[in-house]
């Protein structure tokens, strides 16, 4: 009974770290008006802050930080980096201007880069493979939790201070909206130390029977890992390799990652109005602003992955067998377009209920706790129901999610088409219970297509749809098209049109799924794994 009350503290444990996780990523949300206030923001900078800013080094970090969490202490990788970006999130709220902020929010994407891959391998080695969709729903609804405490407490500190001080009386002549960032950031230093002195190792695979070493060299395999993803470095290893194939279909794609940037950065100047143009410096000459950081950072991520998984061919065939196929990349893609209309919207929602209702901060109460409790419930719910599916159809997770987002996209459309803002927060909790329900299922998916010590690089991956895709290009589409068309409603239910495409995704998997799933240690051998 012990082991079994400490496994769901250490899961409680990691739920609340991950709801740190979206808390100290989603304060942008409640902070948006004021950050447009102080520091003059446009919507594109903000979707860039909430999402490219940190979705690229999150998703590229961890990469890296996937390997550590294969052959390293997981433990010990989760407590580390909870201390950084919870530092990070307090250093942003010393911060003056775009430039600065952005780079806080660097820091902050880097720091939780290393926390879901070592948190999922821990989960997998908690408990057993039955349980793991709802393992893994319980830990992603802290997502919802932190969504929504970050509403909550956010719109709490930023009231509290509009009416308890002035600019002349603050302590250290602090914004409230400065307050919140720290107030946020330092109970995660608290919350590392707990990680690190509560929680125990497991040994890596051994509920499955596939007990794993240690890697002797953990922080060697990161060092080339990193080198696998970033040119010369990238190029330098491809190029040692036998066959020039490789290396010439790198560098076509770090040409035509150029030529996107470039493209893509004349296109969105081309939408907008000069004013909306914002420059963030200048570099001979060269004026740098919203659009070529957006397309300069969705180009580095598009051509680090591609570099990172074709040495994945070329160093781990058993890894490339199991994650590099269609079934994988469908559901890692159809994963990152729904986080792409989740992402989209969250941002704006605080923003759209405050110009469409008249409210203030004290809103943030309402929608923290309609996303936090809908968004928890539609986690847990969407993981123990896709189990359930699963013993009634081998691709029963998938079906299960197919007709919840089918559902969503429709309660969202009536959403952003009432003008009663009780019926607003209705919706909204229905639409947020319904989304969500996708999570556990795919990623449950993904970790059962892989072997144990593949699980924190198939994380990775995984990672690598959600959050390129859905945070790198979600809010910043959406901001892009509200200050292109001026209609902030219209842009948000521009997030509906992904969703034929994400339904088609999911289907294709749900046929291919079942036999993969059934054939992973055959496939693996084949492949060359040893036993």
């Amino acid at each position: 009974m012990t082991g079994r009350i400490y496994r769901y503290y250490v899961l409680g444990l990691l739920m609340v770290i991950y709801a740190f996780n979206f808390l100290d990523r989603q304060i942008i949300t409640i902070l948006a008006p004021s950050l447009k206030a102080d520091l003059g923001l446009t919507d594109a900078q903000l979707g860039l802050l909430f999402g490219t800013a940190f979705a690229l080094f999150y998703a590229l970090f961890g990469i890296p930080l996937a390997k550590l969490a294969d052959g390293w202490h997981r433990v010990k990788t989760i407590s580390l980096g909870l201390g950084f970006w919870s530092a990070m999130t307090a250093v942003s709220g010393f911060t003056a201007n775009f430039a600065q902020l952005g780079a806080a929010r660097v820091g902050v994407g880097i720091g939780e880069a290393s926390a879901s891959p070592a948190a999922y391998s821990l989960i997998q080695d908690y408990f057993p493979k039955q349980m793991r969709a709802t393992a893994l729903a319980f830990y992603s609804s802290g997502i919802y939790i932190g969504v929504g405490a970050s509403l909550i407490f956010g719109g709490a500190v930023i009231a509290y201070w509009d009416t308890h001080y002035t600019a002349a009386t603050a302590p250290f002549g602090l914004a409230g909206w400065q307050a919140t960032f720290l107030a946020f950031g330092i109970p995660g230093l608290i919350l590392a130390l707990l990680m690190r002195f509560t929680v125990r190792e497991p040994v890596r695979g051994a509920i499955d029977g596939h007990a794993s070493p240690v890697d002797p060299r953990p922080f060697r395999a990161v060092a080339q890992e990193f080198g696998t993803m970033f040119p010369p470095f990238s190029m330098m290893t491809l190029a040692r390799h036998a066959s020039r194939k490789p290396l010439i279909a790198n560098l076509a794609m770090f040409a035509a990652v150029i030529l996107f940037a470039a493209l893509a950065t004349l296109w969105t100047n081309s939408l907008l109005a000069p004013a909306k143009r914002l420059p963030i410096a200048t570099i001979g000459g060269f004026v740098i602003t919203t659009n070529v950081v957006q397309w300069i950072a969705i180009a580095i991520g598009g051509y680090c992955s591609f570099s990172w998984l074709q040495s994945i061919r070329v160093r781990d065939r058993p890894a490339a067998a199991l994650i590099g196929n269609r079934t994988f990349a469908m559901l890692s893609i159809g994963g990152g377009l729904c986080s792409y209309a989740s992402y989209g919207l969250s941002p704006f929602l605080f923003l759209y209920a405050s110009q469409t209702f008249g409210v203030g901060p004290e809103a943030g109460y309402a929608l923290g706790w309609v996303l936090a409790v809908s968004g928890g419930l539609g986690t847990i719910f969407g993981g123990w129901v896709a189990d359930k599916a699963k013993i009634f159809h081998p691709a029963g997770r998938l079906r299960m999610v197919m007709v919840a987002l089918v559902l969503s996209g429709i309660i969202v459309w009536c959403q952003f088409h009432t003008s009663n803002l009780t019926l607003f927060y209705a919706l909204l909790g229905a639409s947020n219970f319904l989304q969500i329900m996708w999570l556990a299922p795919v990623a449950a998916s993904c970790q059962d297509l892989v072997l144990p010590r593949m699980r924190g690089a198939a994380t990775a991956v995984f990672f690598l749809g959600v959050n390129i895709i859905g945070l790198g290009l979600g809010p910043y589409m959406v901001g892009l098209i509200s200050d292109a068309s001026g209609d902030l409603r219209f842009a948000m239910l521009s997030v509906l049109f992904v969703l034929p495409v994400t339904l088609t995704l999911f289907y294709r998997a749900s046929r291919n799924l079942p036999a993969l799933e059934a054939s992973v240690a055959e496939r693996a051998t084949e492949a060359g794994e040893l036993g």
